[in-house]
């Protein structure tokens, strides 16, 4: 609302009761004759209704007001009333000193009704205020909600597409196919962990958390098939306390991490990588050292961005990266129930 709106509302309602209450009392015809309490009806009134005015701007300035804060609209209901209250009072004391000149007996309880209906508007006005702002902070919320719900899904999309690329699909096939001529028996152990890696992929890649427990599950099969293609050139660590597995990680943290790790190294027998999963009560740590870089890296832009994103959906724990000369730690907060569903 503008000021000038405001301001106009306010001495239109300190108006509105100054002539209720003479009506009332069947004063309206007297005012008419007598110009010199016209203005100082009309002055006080503007007083009046510049004081609720101002008021009213300085107590909605507070931050707290946006928030419902009780003791604010008390205040407002406070100033409304007192203000009422006070402009009755001087209305009917104006009209007894203007009555008291024309010999006429005056008892007008101005100041009684005044503070009756005073009271009466003051609610009236401080209810639609709450209610309007209650209305808005819950549109907001389901706006956010609705907000951070979609973004979910595309990030999980997003994570699904990354995990199914042609590239990662036509490396694992082709080291079947090689398989299939060299060692049949390795070959059929390859393909069923290849189709249980996609099923945990499509299953999980919609979802949005996954026990530390599951994601291990998706990482062994997931080392399966690249120990497959890389041997003895890629080492992995797991230190994971076994009463924090059931904590919950945002879907495909840890091979998203992993896969980065083989992205953005050569690994080699003279210099292996080498990875480690690390868990305890508060996070999890994935570590790869630091190898060779190969001289092209592929990538569709979606990795730690991914991650990072989602971490913000479920609260305000933000995912920790390091680096040494020889390592790269990324810190995996767990994420709670009451934040996931947020």
């Amino acid at each position: 609302m503008s000021r000038t709106l405001s301001c106009i509302l306010s001495f239109v309602l300190t108006l509105s009761l100054g002539i209720y209450l003479l009506y009332n009392s069947g004063l309206i015809a007297w005012l008419g004759t007598a110009s010199w309490y016209q203005g100082a009806f009309l002055l006080i009134s503007l007083i009046a209704g510049l004081g609720i005015h101002f008021g009213s701007r300085a107590i909605k300035r507070n931050p707290s007001w946006e928030r419902g804060n009780e003791s604010l609209y008390i205040l407002f209901l406070l100033l409304i009333w007192g203000t009422l209250a006070l402009y009755s009072y001087l209305l009917e004391n104006l009209m007894n000193y203007g009555l008291d000149n024309t010999n006429l007996e005056t008892s007008l309880g101005l100041t009684l009704k005044g503070s009756i209906i005073g009271l009466i508007v003051s609610i009236l006005i401080v209810w639609i205020n709450y209610s309007w702002i209650a209305y808005s902070q819950y549109s907001k919320n389901t706006i956010q909600h609705l907000r951070n719900e979609r973004n979910k899904e595309e990030l999980q999309y997003k994570l699904l597409r990354s995990q199914l690329t042609p590239h990662f699909l036509f490396n694992s096939l082709n080291t079947a196919s090689n398989l299939i001529t060299t060692n049949p028996n390795q070959a059929e152990s390859f393909i069923r962990k290849l189709a249980f890696n996609f099923n945990h992929l499509i299953k999980n890649g919609i979802q949005h958390l996954n026990s530390l427990e599951q994601e291990l599950s998706i990482i062994e099969n997931y080392m399966h098939l690249m120990k497959v293609r890389y041997g003895d050139k890629v080492i992995m660590e797991k230190r994971i306390k076994p009463e924090v597995i059931q904590h919950q990680l945002p879907a495909l943290a840890i091979q998203l991490l992993v896969e980065n790790a083989l992205k953005h190294n050569v690994a080699s027998q003279e210099q292996p990588l080498k990875i480690t999963i690390t868990a305890d009560h508060d996070q999890v740590v994935v570590t790869n050292t630091i190898t060779r870089k190969p001289e092209q890296i592929p990538s569709i832009g979606i990795g730690l961005p991914n991650l990072k994103a989602r971490y913000k959906l479920y609260g305000k724990q933000e995912i920790t990266i390091e680096q040494t000369p020889s390592c790269f730690y990324v810190y995996l907060p767990y994420v709670s129930h009451s934040n996931s569903s947020k």
